[in-house]
Parts: C-alpha cells; sequence; structure tokens
C-alpha cells in the first residue's frame, strides 16, 4: 500500500491534479472560455470590474466593453497569501472605457447584451446595488456571467469588503432584481479547501511543520467531492444568470 501510494505521488498525473485542485483558477478560466465561445457575434459586453483584463482576448468576435475604478495599486496589508516578489508589483490595468464605481456605471438603461464580473464582489463595498445596476444594464433576455468566492483570504487590500458570498445569496438578491438564475456551480469543497490551506502552510513554515503536515495534505488533497463536502464548504461559485 505505502509503495503504490509513493509511486502515485511521484506521477505527473498527481502533481498535475494537485496543482489544478490548488488553484480555482484553472476551472475559473474554463468555465468563462467556454461561456464566451458560445456567444453570439457582435453581442455588446461589458467586463465589469475587468482588472488587467485576463479574458479580453477571447471576445474578438464581440463588443467589447470595460469597467473599473482603477485605483488599486498594491497591497496594504501583508498577509500569508500575498508573500513573495510578486505582491511588491503595482496592479496593470488594462485600458478602461468606463472609469468609476461598479454600482454607478455611466451607460443607459439595456446597453448590453452581456455583462462579465470575475472575483470581483468581494471588493465592492455594495454588492446588492451593483447587482441591481447589472439589471439595469443589461437587455431584455441578456445574460450575467459572474463568479466570486464563498470564502477566501484578505487580498487586493484595502479594496477587501467580504470574504465571500454563499448560493443563497445569489439566489435571493439576483432574482430580487429581475434576474434568472440559469446555473450556479461550486467551486472546491471543504476537502480541497482543506488541502489549499494545508499547502500553504507548508510553504510558509518550518522543516518540523512540514513532517507534521504533509500527510494530512495528501489525505485531503486525494478525498473526492461529496455532495456534503461541497454544501459544508467550497471554495467559489460559477454563475449564469440571465435578465427576465
Amino acid at each position: 500500500m505505502l509503495k503504490q501510494l509513493a509511486k502515485f505521488v511521484k506521477s505527473r498525473s498527481f502533481y498535475k491534479k494537485i496543482q489544478q485542485q490548488l488553484n480555482n483558477q484553472f476551472e475559473r478560466d474554463t468555465f468563462i472560455t467556454a461561456q464566451l465561445a458560445q456567444l453570439e457575434k457582435n453581442s455588446k459586453i461589458l467586463d465589469a470590474g475587468c482588472g488587467s483584463q485576463r479574458y479580453r482576448k477571447y471576445c474578438d468576435h464581440l463588443i467589447y466593453k470595460s469597467q473599473d475604478f482603477g485605483k488599486y495599486t498594491i497591497d496594504e496589508k501583508q498577509v500569508l497569501s500575498n508573500q513573495g516578489p510578486d505582491s511588491l508589483a503595482n496592479y496593470q490595468y488594462g485600458q478602461i472605457d468606463y472609469v468609476g464605481d461598479i454600482w454607478n456605471i455611466e451607460a443607459a438603461d439595456q446597453s448590453f447584451d452581456v455583462i462579465l464580473c470575475t472575483e470581483v464582489f468581494e471588493h465592492i463595498p455594495y454588492p446588492n446595488e451593483t447587482v441591481k445596476e447589472f439589471s439595469r444594464l443589461l437587455s431584455k433576455n441578456g445574460k450575467l456571467i459572474l463568479t466570486a468566492p464563498s470564502n477566501c483570504l484578505r487580498h487586493f487590500d484595502p479594496y477587501f469588503f467580504y470574504s465571500g458570498f454563499s448560493d443563497r445569496w445569489y439566489e435571493k438578491v439576483l432574482t430580487e432584481h429581475g434576474l434568472k438564475i440559469e446555473s450556479i456551480s461550486p467551486v472546491g469543497d471543504y476537502n480541497s479547501w482543506l488541502a489549499v490551506e494545508l499547502a500553504r502552510t507548508l510553504s510558509t513554515h518550518s522543516i518540523f511543520a512540514k513532517i507534521l503536515l504533509l500527510p494530512a495534505f495528501l489525505f485531503y488533497s486525494t478525498r473526492k467531492k461529496t455532495a456534503l463536502s461541497i454544501d459544508t464548504l467550497c471554495m467559489g461559485y460559477h454563475v449564469i444568470a440571465s435578465k427576465r
């Protein structure tokens, strides 16, 4: 049994699986790019809270507009999640069409066929008002592509206001503002969340901590998702909604 475990740990498939499990960006990129590819040519899309505009290159078939307040530079508070040389670099925005608050965008009603908003809501002091604004800006039957964490560590400080949003929050707030949820998909689960935090601890603590915690990391990183583990805690949600 121990030999089989050692062989699995050394395998390339194990490392690839662990790498993807420890970084939700892989799953998010797959989700977003698939959604963008399905959009009708020349649809008007607003990338709300666009930041560095990670997904702009996938919007060549669309009429792309961007929005952000453009004020973040570097984290003011140092935490375990932003250690290392990359945390010292100033954040780089793409070209922004609408500069200002995401809950008060200077565009006419029903201006867009699609709104894309990825990993932004935890940085907004008024998320409910932002949903209302998205509903105003979407045309009838327009599409909202939204992702946000359900729990996360502090990042992009001082613009960090929430650690996450539950599926119940989407169900209540989106529907209250005229949006129909087409799908809501959880990302990760309790086991993978523990694996991520154990990996963070392994990377930031002494060799003694590594020896103690490595078995726990291997245990949680190889456990399968269940309905119970997902409903207990997940890392975030991918949401598709439409304007009624």
